[in-house]
């Protein structure tokens, strides 16, 4: 059975991932796949074509990537069209897994899944996370607004964890929902 992770950045998804991970599950992250695509010398010349800004020496500037792709919708689809393909392709690899899956509709593979599993949680919540990992709320706040909502996330979900509470509570609440999965 593969299970997929969804929600919003700052939601929970790589927390849920590795509490699954210490269940005993295989896991696998959509991010941690594209991160090795950026490290992938075809790949990155592909990226360098579409920005050559980004790429220096065969290396990805993610910072600046990151930056052009959240503030133009033009961009942002031109990466999605790469990227996404690739990760889906690498993703359908993966059989009785937990998959973090932070673009579940735009990836492609969501139809891939036996179970989609929606993490979500308060904005500010959210925003308090993404500011401890160093990221400001103007710029938390950009990328929320150009995800999906988490109201079509929540249509396609079959199982959803709400992630206000203790590291704990979560735990508890991944515990019970994945050890009938087994």
């Amino acid at each position: 059975m593969n299970i997929a992770i969804v929600g919003g950045i700052g939601s929970g998804k790589s927390a849920v991932l590795s509490i699954a991970k210490e269940l005993g599950f295989t896991v696998a992250s959509a991010d941690d796949i594209n991160r090795e695509l950026l490290s992938d010398s075809e790949y990155v010349e592909k990226l360098g074509r579409l920005f050559p800004s980004v790429v220096k020496d065969g290396k990805v500037d993610k910072s600046k990537l990151s930056t052009i792709v959240f503030s133009d919708e033009d961009s942002r689809l031109k990466l999605n069209a790469l990227a996404h393909p690739e990760i889906a392709k690498r993703i359908r690899e993966y059989n009785d897994a937990v998959v973090e899956l932070p673009l579940a509709l735009e990836s492609g593979v969501i139809d891939s899944f036996d179970e989609i599993v929606l993490v979500k949680c308060d904005l500010d919540v959210r925003l308090d996370r993404l500011e401890k990992r160093g990221v400001s709320r103007d710029r938390a706040t950009s990328i929320i607004s150009a995800q999906v909502p988490v109201s079509d996330l929540e249509k396609i979900a079959t199982a959803v964890i709400d992630n206000d509470g203790t590291l704990g509570e979560l735990k508890e609440k991944v515990r019970f929902l994945l050890e009938k999965k087994k």
